[in-house]
């Protein structure tokens, strides 16, 4: 083989930037498509598993009104067989439900009169101190606005100096 035989095949074998390129954005391609489909599959597992679920929930809370119900009605019968008969019985069981009824929503509406949604007081606390930490490392103080803790006497500037000034005066604060 000669010289150019060999420089022809180097030229060949290495591709270009736009090839390199196409390949990556080629492969790239194939990978997002790839991670596409795999999530596309676990997603339709997920939605099967999910409405199995809530099918499964949606029964269970059916069957346990239904036992809530039964259960009321004992409590009626028994009742109306202590007190004598069935409007005595149906009456006290009312007045025993709304009185669990009333001291549930009660209770209820005391713990929800503490809640404060939007107050979270360590939280704040540890994002103070975030801040005044950042603050501190930037020499940023709470007396001295930010621009004159940060910037050296020779960096400030001044308002009448023309961008010469400027510069001369840098050069001679860094020098």
């Amino acid at each position: 083989m000669g010289d150019e035989e060999i420089k022809v095949a180097h030229e060949v074998s290495e591709p270009g930037w736009r090839d390199r390129i196409a390949t990556v954005v080629a492969a790239a391609g194939r990978l997002f498509e790839t991670r596409k489909a795999i999530f596309q599959e676990e997603l339709a597992e997920k939605g099967s598993l999910l409405g199995a679920g809530l099918l499964a929930i949606f029964v269970g809370l059916l069957f346990a009104t239904i036992a809530g119900l039964l259960l009321a009605a004992l409590v009626a019968a028994l009742l109306a067989r202590l007190l004598g008969g069935p409007i005595a019985g149906i009456l006290a069981t009312l007045v025993l439900y709304l009185g669990v009824a009333a001291a549930a929503g009660w209770v209820g509406w005391k713990k929800l009169s503490r809640l404060r949604p939007l107050d979270f007081p360590a939280t704040g606390r540890e994002l103070s101190r975030d801040l005044e930490a950042v603050a501190e490392a930037a020499g940023i103080g709470e007396d001295e606005p930010p621009v004159e803790r940060s910037r050296g006497p020779a960096e400030r500037p001044r308002a009448e100096e023309t961008p010469e000034e400027m510069e001369a005066r840098l050069r001679e604060g860094a020098g």
